[in-house]
Parts: C-alpha cells; structure tokens; sequence
C-alpha cells in the first residue's frame, strides 16, 4: 500500500522498552471496478514497532511511503482496523 502521512503521534516506549509509533495515513489510488475506473480515498491508523517505528518517527507530515505489514483489530473491545507496519520505503 502506498500513503500519504497526515499524523504522527511521536516516537514512544512500550512497557518493554520497545520503540512504538502511531500514525494515520491517506490513501489515494485509481482502482479497476466492474470494467470501470474508480478514485479510491480512506485513512487509516497504523502502528509500527522497532526500528520500523524509529526510521517512520523521523518523516515529516505530507511525506509518501510505500508500506508492508499486516491489518489487525485495534484492541480486543475495539474491531475496528489498524495496519501493523512491518517494512515500508519512502517515496519521492
């Protein structure tokens, strides 16, 4: 997926010590819908732990990156979706 960074909530520590980050993208892309073209827009929360969190913690709101991870329910009382970021790389 590729996204537009709209926040970032600052680089924290989990109770473990391990470097944690949220953020909330953008996604704007074309899509191919029933032989139709279609803009496709949504944002979404994501989390990055580690060095991912780290390296994501040093880009500036507007900055473009390419991510990889994996969708994950928020917490056990809440369903709604936050994408785990495992790799990403920063578009120019």
């Amino acid at each position: 997926m590729e996204g537009r960074v709209l926040a970032n909530d600052g680089l924290r520590r989990t109770p473990a010590g391990l470097a944690s980050l949220n953020l909330r993208l953008g996604h704007e892309s074309p899509q191919r819908e029933a032989g139709h073209e279609r803009k496709v827009q949504c944002e979404l929360e994501a989390v990055a732990y580690g060095d991912p969190a780290m390296r994501l913690a040093a880009l500036t709101e507007g900055a473009t990156v390419g991510l990889a991870g994996f969708l994950e329910r928020k917490s056990l009382r809440d369903p709604r979706p936050i994408l785990h970021i495992t790799e990403f790389e920063i578009k120019e």
